[in-house]
């Protein structure tokens, strides 16, 4: 954090983020269309994308997206 209190990312750190947060994205929508509370799908999604292998990631959300 700099002396503006912003926090500033290398571009590891920025790479880490942005699939962390697809991750998220990825589980709360997963969640939520399956019918469980947008809270609840939430916080799911929080434990789970801290969790998951990239590998197994990547596999489920090509199954899923090849569904639709």
């Amino acid at each position: 954090m700099d002396g503006d209190f912003f926090l500033r990312l290398t571009d590891v750190g920025r790479e880490v983020a942005e699939q962390t947060y697809e991750k998220h994205c990825f589980f709360t929508r997963l969640l939520t269309e399956a019918g469980v509370d947008p809270k609840t799908a939430e916080q799911d999604a929080c434990r789970m994308e801290h969790v998951i292998s990239e590998g197994s990631f990547q596999h489920l959300k090509k199954n899923i997206l090849e569904k639709k």
